[in-house]
C-alpha cells in the first residue's frame, strides 16, 4: 500500500496546487511539459515557470516542516483510492503500471525512442484513461471535496509561513495565464495588460 504513495502523493499535490493556484497551475504545469514548441511567448513562458519553481519550492518546504501535512495527504489519497474502487476502478493496479514506467524512464542506458515508446506503450497509456475516468467518477464526491479544501487551508497556511509573498505569486500566475490565452486566441492579442500586478 505504502508503495503507491509517491505516485499518489505527485497526483494530490498537484490537485491541491491546482486548487490553491486556481486554473494557472494546471494549465502552467501542462504547457511546461508539452508546451516548450512556443519561443515566441518565452517571456511569460520564462516567468510563468520561475513562479511554479516558487510556488514548488514553497510547497515542498510547507510539507517539510510541517508532517501532519504529509499524513493528512496520505489519509486524502487513501480516501480517494477507495472512493475510485467502490466505483468499480482499480486504481492501484493502474498505478503500479505507471510506477513501473517511472522506475523504467530512470534507466540511463535507454535511448530517447525507448523512452517515447515506453510513455506511449499500450498499458501506460491504458492506465491513465482509467485514471482519468476514476477520478472525474469521484471528482464530486463530498468527503473528498471537504479533505481536499480541508488539506488546501492547511497548506496554503503553512505555504504563507514559509513565504509571507505566496498569495502575490498566485495570483501574478493567474494574471500571467489569462494573459498567455489571450495571447493565444485570434483577434484576441489586445487583452489588458494592466491586470496583472507588478511584484
Amino acid at each position: 500500500m505504502q508503495k503507491h504513495s509517491r505516485s499518489i502523493i505527485g497526483l494530490t499535490a498537484a490537485a491541491v496546487l491546482a486548487l490553491a493556484s486556481g486554473m494557472a497551475h494546471a494549465q502552467g504545469m501542462g504547457q511546461g511539459m508539452g508546451g516548450q514548441q512556443q519561443p515566441q511567448q518565452g517571456g511569460p513562458q520564462m516567468e510563468m515557470q520561475e513562479l511554479q519553481q516558487t510556488l514548488a519550492q514553497t510547497q515542498q518546504q510547507a510539507i517539510e516542516n510541517n508532517p501532519e501535512l504529509e499524513r493528512k495527504g496520505e489519509e486524502l489519497e487513501e480516501l480517494v483510492l477507495d472512493k475510485m474502487e467502490a466505483a468499480g476502478f482499480e486504481p492501484r493496479s493502474d498505478l503500479d503500471t505507471l510506477e513501473s514506467a517511472e522506475e523504467g524512464l530512470r534507466d540511463p542506458d535507454l535511448s530517447a525512442e525507448e523512452r517515447q515508446q515506453l510513455i506511449q506503450s499500450e498499458d501506460v497509456q491504458q492506465a491513465q484513461r482509467n485514471l482519468q475516468e476514476a477520478q472525474q467518477a469521484v471528482a464530486e464526491d463530498p468527503e473528498i471535496l471537504d479533505a481536499q479544501e480541508s488539506l488546501r487551508e492547511d497548506l496554503m497556511s503553512a505555504m504563507r509561513a514559509e513565504n509571507a509573498d505566496i498569495d502575490d505569486v498566485i495570483e501574478r500566475m493567474e494574471a500571467l495565464q489569462q494573459e498567455m490565452m489571450q495571447q493565444q486566441q485570434p483577434g484576441g492579442g489586445g487583452g489588458a495588460p494592466g491586470m496583472a500586478p507588478q511584484q
